[in-house]
């Protein structure tokens, strides 16, 4: 597909279809990145976005051993050693 490169202020822009943005799962940001003489476009990985606002969340909230609280199976009632 040929696109038309657009002047927007002090920069460069092109237009992407929504359908192929639609297809390359992104939704309104994008990874841009020189390769191989061209421009790869990914979509930003999101999958553990916000983890490391809820795990601090979670630690204010009490100890961490708190959260194990209730989870005790047959193995733990026993005596071991390592």
């Amino acid at each position: 597909m040929n696109a038309s490169i657009i002047k927007i202020g002090n920069s460069r822009g092109l237009i992407i279809p929504k359908k192929m943005l639609q297809e390359l799962g992104a939704e309104s940001e994008v990874n841009i990145e020189y390769q191989n003489g061209g421009l790869f476009i990914s979509p930003i990985d999101e999958t553990r976005k916000g983890w490391a606002e809820a795990f601090k969340k979670s630690g204010e909230q009490g100890k961490p051993e708190d959260l194990f609280e209730g989870v005790e199976n047959d193995f733990d009632q026993e005596e071991w050693t390592w």
